[in-house]
């Protein structure tokens, strides 16, 4: 359970301690301690070893290196099970031993001038067998069935040119299995669903080190047990666990950079955040050109995570977790570590210790008013969902966000795995992808700071135009290409995007739920557009652009109907989020205000206080907010 931050105190170096003769905000001493502590919370008592300091970078990076992987196991199946050229497998050919090349003319039927991999033209391939391939080609009537024609086959042969093995060579995931190659891929994103789930009740139990450094031993383990699955059906049980401790683990190294971070710093932490997964792209072709056997591919896949060993030396237990299970000395220790590395003195345990017990304090009671809460779970959830549905306004908003995300997602996992589609290089496609994103996480911030609802809208009709564009161009793989990577990079803009309006236009009370719906429904848009590109796009190449591309052109509709939520402070009551984005005001201005409102409600007040406590709860909003722009998409 996360501690509360106390709006008065959400800045202290700043606002709660002298500053020194220089002007600086001085460092607190223990006189400030005995001062404060009465109102003394968690990042009263962080900031007293400093959260710009060597630690505090030094952290940041080396737990945002193990989050550059991420992308390996989640974009690379089309690499894992690349489908070279196949046709049906003629047992009795095969013995008679007749080449590759004779059993393909003899018995492969053609359509456009390219295999029917999943068909065989329906001779006595025994009789053929026992004449030979010139004597069988001369004398067809003796061979041919009563009815001519072809028929389907349950076995087929590949072609080992380019790629030695593959999940689709090894378990035959063509034809009438096909279904079971895109499996392989939405397993994946089935496995981060469920660690969604999870994560928040097993790092409250086990607490956030203890329970990452677990989930790398057990990755470990299942790249190990992935690799050398003899069936499908055990790789995708194997896959789906496998994914499931390496999100977990991911999103929890995230929450616990943010916990030992100050509030100013969490924006920021969010951009380098965003470009990890870009960079996991690039190691995807990279991996993938040089080694051309899936088995060793997967294993491969697991070196770069080998890194997160070091965890077990560099990474803090959450001092939060830590306060909450009463673990003062741990806690204490921790702080001494990060004061020698940031150069700053502390006052003494004695001190310390009062500290952590008055916060501690604050915490238990929060806790025995959740516990009491959590008795009545499902009432309360149930009050949450209402909240969402409980007025035309807030109920179309919500099914409007729904319908962004979803198709985000969608589209998303469907232009970054479309490369065989459109006859594209899926070496310079998968590498060209991650540049783009790239180059997309620094043009995010200046759009967010510009217009939120526009910025959406403009990146969706970008990533239609793109994509729809790419159908008028048959006959140029380039452009192609360059047209669904623009596409791309829009709607990798969307996905954070959408994180920012979600948080935003719902209240306090169902924030969470919502964000939490949201990224439900974008894992069933994920889910689903693996089987779109693999199963539709063989029979219609066109078809997948033009779903993609027409969805887009429909939800960018209903997007106009979302509020624009820039310069709004978070809403805390219903009343609250229906007006969001209109310019009207509860007259109860504690619970709604504008950013651009609290200069003037602050000329208005006479007392310094209050303007403080207004000027301060706004920097509090827009932190949260950006904590939930920032959190983990993939």
């Amino acid at each position: 359970m996360a501690l509360k931050n106390k709006t008065s105190s959400s800045v202290p170096d700043h606002t709660k301690f002298p500053k020194a003769s220089d002007g600086k905000a001085s460092h607190p001493t223990s006189d400030d301690i005995e001062g404060q502590e009465e109102d003394s919370t968690f990042e009263d008592f962080w900031a007293l070893a400093g959260t710009r300091g060597l630690w505090n970078y030094a952290t940041i990076i080396l737990m945002r290196i193990g989050a550059i992987p991420a992308a390996l196991y989640v974009l690379s199946y089309q690499f894992l099970g690349a489908t070279p050229n196949y046709w049906c497998h003629v047992q009795e050919l095969h013995d008679a031993h007749w080449t590759p090349q004779q059993m393909i003319d003899f018995a492969i039927p053609r359509k456009d001038g390219k295999l029917e991999g999943c068909l065989q033209w329906d001779y006595n391939y025994t009789v053929a067998a026992s004449l030979g391939y010139e004597a069988a080609k001369e004398n067809l009537d003796l061979i041919t069935n009563v009815v001519n024609g072809t028929v389907s086959c349950l076995k087929r042969d590949f072609n080992h040119t380019q790629y030695k093995s593959t999940l689709v060579t090894d378990f035959d995931l063509v034809c009438e299995r096909r279904a079971l190659y895109s499996t392989t891929s939405s397993v994946t994103q089935m496995g981060m669903l469920a660690a969604s789930v999870i994560v928040g009740y097993a790092t409250d139990l086990f607490g956030k080190r203890r329970f990452v450094l677990a989930c790398y031993m057990i990755l470990y383990l299942l790249a190990l047990l992935t690799a050398a699955s003899p069936t499908v059906e055990m790789y995708l049980v194997c896959q789906f666990f496998l994914s499931i401790f390496r999100y977990a683990s991911s999103i929890t190294e995230f929450v616990l950079i943010l916990e030992v971070s100050s509030n100013d710093m969490r924006s920021y932490i969010g951009s380098i955040g965003r470009i990890s997964w870009p960079l996991g792209q690039l190691l995807i072709p990279a991996f993938a050109y040089y080694i051309r056997e899936w088995k060793y591919l997967q294993l491969a896949y697991i070196v770069p995570y080998l890194y997160c060993i070091t965890y077990y030396w560099t990474m803090p237990e959450s001092p939060r977790w830590l306060i909450l299970k009463g673990q003062y000395s741990e806690v204490i220790g921790l702080l001494k570590k990060i004061a020698r590395w940031n150069k700053k003195s502390l006052p003494s345990d004695v001190e310390l210790m009062k500290m952590l017990r008055r916060i501690n304090l604050k915490e238990e009671e929060n806790e025995h008013a959740q516990i009491n809460i959590s008795k009545n779970l499902f009432i309360r959830a149930f009050d949450q969902l209402k909240e969402l549905f409980n007025s035309k306004i807030t109920a179309r908003r919500t099914v409007v966000m729904f319908l962004c995300w979803y198709t985000t997602a969608f589209v998303y996992y469907g232009i970054s795995l479309i490369s065989i589609n459109i006859g594209s290089n899926e070496y310079l496609y998968m590498f060209f992808g991650g540049i783009v994103e790239i180059v997309g996480s620094f043009l995010l911030l200046p759009m967010i700071q510009y217009r939120r609802r526009l910025s959406l809208i403009i990146c969706f009709i970008l990533c239609a135009v793109s994509i729809l564009g790419s159908l008028a161009v048959k006959d140029s793989t380039v452009w192609k290409t360059t047209l669904c990577l623009a596409g791309k990079f829009a709607i990798n803009n969307c996905f954070h995007l959408g994180y920012l309006l979600a948080a935003e236009i719902n209240t306090t009370k169902g924030r969470t739920l919502a964000v939490g719906l949201c990224s439900v429904v974008a894992r069933l848009g994920s889910i689903s557009s693996t089987y779109v590109n693999d199963i539709l796009g063989v029979t219609t190449p066109m078809a997948p652009p033009t779903m993609y591309g027409a969805l887009i052109c429909v939800v960018v509709l209903f997007a106009f109907t979302l509020p624009e939520t820039r310069e709004e402070i978070l809403p805390e009551s219903h009343k609250d989020m229906v007006n969001i984005g209109s310019g009207v005001r509860n007259e109860d201005t504690s619970n709604y205000v504008g950013s651009h409102d609290v200069e003037n409600i602050s000329s208005r007040t006479e007392n310094k206080d209050t303007k403080d406590s207004a000027n301060s709860s706004k920097s509090e909003a827009m932190c949260r907010l950006r904590d939930f722009n920032n959190g983990p998409r993939k």
